[in-house]
């Protein structure tokens, strides 16, 4: 990893952190993609009036806005082996997508895809989460979108799963996964409608080992997984005194506007995931005046490097009000120009072994076209 990169990764450490059991780390991997799983017993059967809205939010999904803009990420991870670490730069990415659809423009796209890529990830480690985020608002919003004109929301989350709280266990996992020829992967359908939330959460057994590159190939099959699915959902009825009808991407970018707005003190707002409610916060903001990123290739030749001038740092908590786990994470935010209110850096430690750094990758220059 390049000495460049070495400074850039420092992210706060937690007591919750040190001592998380299996569990706890399971659940925790929820940011990336911020996914809650809860397995039912399939004996139980959905009502119709529990189908209905399920249906509907996945229509939502599958016609979501197909232009949107789009940011890309490269990912440098660090593993914890005993009483060192070892890094590597460029053993995965993803993207961050926004935009809002042209047939109706009240309804708004956020969409997230991070992990790692087994081609270039240390033990050949095949982990990533999705989040596709679809906000319908009662009026066209303005820029930057006004949250509390938020009618209803649906969130679907995807991911490669995982339990494994050390390197050695994850090794593990991989081990069983070849021996088995099966691979797990964890599904979530999330509404939110004013007073009331549903979700549906499903298993997905595959021959195929998906990675992050064939997202788009693995995801009708679990859309499909979802629609057919006759596990009972998860329902909240009065919003368990969140009155909002946000989820977690749209809430993020909510807090990331008003900060960009007003640099001052902390703030926090509710938002419902898995028909729970959730606290997220910002708790402390920091002007950065200058940041050098150089990011290499798996292979060693340069792939990034920038220096960024006048970001903003901000630091979240998400906490779950019902469980009381919560969530750490960074967010580097561009405040001027073009860059104005995009992530260039996110940083990421869900337990006391594994650290993440999404950098933002430059955008490649148009070529030419030759003339006729």
């Amino acid at each position: 990893m390049s000495p460049g990169t070495t400074e850039l990764l420092h992210p706060k450490r937690h007591p919750s952190q040190e001592t998380a059991s299996p569990r706890r780390h399971y659940r925790r991997a929820k940011f990336l993609l911020v996914l809650l799983f809860v397995f039912i017993p399939l004996s139980a059967r959905p009502t119709a009036s529990d189908r209905a809205p399920i249906v509907e939010a996945l229509g939502w999904v599958r016609n979501a806005p197909a232009d949107p803009v789009q940011f890309d990420y490269v990912m440098t991870a660090r593993v914890r082996l005993l009483f060192f670490w070892t890094g590597k730069d460029d053993v995965g990415g993803g993207f961050i997508r926004r935009g809002f659809s042209k047939n109706d423009p009240r309804q708004e796209l956020l969409q997230v895809l991070f992990g790692s890529d087994p081609a270039k990830a240390p033990r050949a480690i095949n982990r990533w989460g999705a989040g596709t985020e679809v906000i319908r608002h009662k009026e066209a919003p303005s820029t930057p979108a006004n949250g509390d004109d938020i009618v209803s929301s649906a969130f679907f989350g995807f991911m490669k799963s995982s339990t494994g709280k050390s390197a050695s266990e994850m090794q593990e996992e991989l081990k069983k996964e070849k021996d088995h020829g099966e691979q797990q992967f964890t599904g979530i359908l999330s509404r939110v409608d004013a007073g009331r939330a549903i979700s549906l959460t499903v298993p997905l057994a595959s021959e195929i080992d998906y990675n992050l590159h064939q997202y788009a190939q693995a995801e009708p099959i679990m859309l499909e997984k979802l629609s057919s699915s006759q596990r009972p959902p998860r329902v909240l009825e009065n919003s368990g005194g969140c009155a909002r009808a946000g989820e977690f991407l749209g809430t993020v970018s909510e807090l990331l506007d008003s900060a960009l707005q007003n640099h001052g003190g902390p703030r926090s707002l509710c938002y419902v995931y898995d028909a729970q409610v959730n606290i997220l916060t910002i708790e402390h903001t920091v002007s950065v005046p200058k940041l050098a990123v150089k990011t290499k290739t798996s292979k060693g030749a340069m792939l990034a490097d920038r220096t960024y001038e006048d970001l903003l740092e901000t630091d979240f908590l998400t906490a779950n009000q019902a469980t009381g786990r919560k969530v750490y994470f960074s967010i580097l935010l561009g405040t001027k120009g073009d860059q104005r209110g995009v992530p260039v850096q996110i940083r990421y430690q869900p337990n006391w072994w594994f650290q993440v750094v999404l950098n933002l990758l430059p955008k490649p220059v148009a070529q030419s076209q030759p003339p006729h």
